[in-house]
């Protein structure tokens, strides 16, 4: 359903009537200003030079394997690698090494923000915490390093659901380095209060304060596009679809939200044909999920029900992986295609270790699914009593007190939806499952 990591671009919001419009895509002058910096401009490219950097690192950290700087240097460039393929060996290559630079270290020396770092890539909470504190016993602190810890420190409080904690971590990195980074946090931080207009402002100064290569540009392109589809408006976020594609080509996630756009303009067999392709030749479980979805909606069953098999498959193959990782992907895959009481399970192991907005609403949805309603109306009210506001949020609440006959009061949380997103109600929100909110 919801996501994608961090990154987006510009679009200035106005307030109409219940409903939030995005107005001027991409006026000339802020374009320019928002122009990528220097860097590969294509995916294959990126990739390439990326292999070459963490070769060029292995060998200085092979001439002296003990040092740990030379360790870090290494891990952080195949994590880097990671963000651009996806290939889990090159994760768990430096998670090893990361930890195992430790060995003979007197506390608090070591790569301790790198680590933790690594540990929130897995959404391993208590790994990133304990990183964080053995950074925080280090003598000497850089502004940049301060800000970065600052930022990890509000992304483990957002996801244990402490919005105040986390507001005021992400404001202080952002005072101690303003830029894209912090300003993407923050800008999600408001989107998930129910907040899109905010959250468009504080990303869009985000972007204008900052040059950044073009694979970021792109990712950034893909977050303005998250926006603009929480807000309703199909257009802007095709416009910036587009723009990611422009600036760094071959992307295959900028492929996915591509083809999935098609068939928000119409184009349903385009889309699925885009989407076939690129789950054949990616193996990403999103992708095929996003596939099946437009299969149901258009009405061929047994076709969806053989790529739902496959991909139940390679969600069993992440979790295998990684599964703190992919548990929460994995259990909307089983709430809306598979098995009820799977998703149930995984989203209450989720929930354990995360009560964040997006985790609660997919554990209410999988009540509802197993007939619990009473039980999703108390995780619903949790989540807001939180802070946590959200179109799937108010949607969720709706059905669930629908389910338990409070159809007076459905309605206030369906129409409170609508104020956020017009298109609440509307069939393709959920067909959107990147980006969608």
């Amino acid at each position: 359903m919801k996501r994608i990591a961090v990154a987006l671009a510009v679009a200035t919001v106005a307030v109409i009537g219940v409903g939030y419009a995005i107005e001027d895509p991409v006026p000339e002058a802020r374009a320019a200003a928002m122009s990528p910096a220097f860097g590969p401009a294509s995916f294959d490219e990126a990739l390439q030079a990326t292999a070459r950097r963490v070769e060029e690192k292995r060998r200085l950290h092979n001439v002296m394997p003990g040092e740990w700087l030379r360790t870090e240097t290494l891990a952080l460039a195949l994590i880097a690698r990671h963000r651009l393929s996806g290939n889990p060996d090159d994760l768990a290559e430096a998670g090893r090494l990361l930890r195992n630079s430790f060995s003979g270290l007197e506390d608090p020396a070591g790569p301790s923000l790198t680590l933790a770092q690594h540990a929130l890539i897995g959404h391993d909470l208590p790994a990133a915490t304990e990183a964080l504190a053995k950074f925080g016993r280090t003598a000497v602190k850089l502004p940049h390093e301060r800000s970065t810890a600052l930022a990890l420190t509000g992304d483990i409080a957002f996801q244990r659901g402490d919005l105040a904690e986390a507001e005021r971590a992400y404001d202080e990195a952002a005072r101690l380095t303003p830029g894209f980074a912090t300003a993407a946090r923050r800008a999600n931080l408001q989107l998930w209060r129910g907040e899109p207009a905010s959250a468009l402002a504080i990303a869009e100064q985000g972007m204008l304060e900052s040059r950044m290569p073009p694979q970021d540009h792109a990712r950034a392109a893909l977050l303005f596009a998250n926006f603009a589809y929480a807000a309703g408006d199909l257009d802007l976020a095709g416009r910036w679809v587009e723009r990611a594609g422009e600036v760094f080509a071959g992307y295959w996630l900028t492929e996915a939200y591509a083809a999935q756009h098609r068939a928000a303009t119409g184009d349903m067999d385009g889309a699925i044909d885009a989407l076939k392709e690129l789950a054949l030749a990616t193996g990403e479980p999103e992708v095929v999920d996003t596939l099946v979805g437009l299969l149901l909606h258009v009405g061929r069953d047994q076709e969806a029900r053989r790529w739902t098999v496959h991909a139940s498959e390679l969600w069993n193959a992440k979790l295998a992986e990684s599964r703190d990782a992919y548990r929460l992907h994995a259990a909307e895959h089983h709430l809306d295609f598979g098995d009820p009481a799977r998703a149930l399970a995984l989203a209450r192991e989720e929930v354990a270790k995360r009560p964040f907005g997006e985790a609660i609403e997919v554990l209410a949805s999988a009540y509802l699914a197993n007939d619990r309603p009473a039980e999703a109306l108390e995780w619903l009210e949790t989540a807001e009593s939180k802070g946590f506001r959200a179109v799937s949020l108010d949607m969720a609440r709706g059905e669930v007190l629908e389910a338990l006959g409070h159809n007076a009061e459905a309605e206030r949380f369906y129409a409170r939806a609508e104020k956020l997103n017009p298109d609440a109600r509307g069939s393709m929100r959920k067909l959107l499952r990147f980006g969608h909110y």
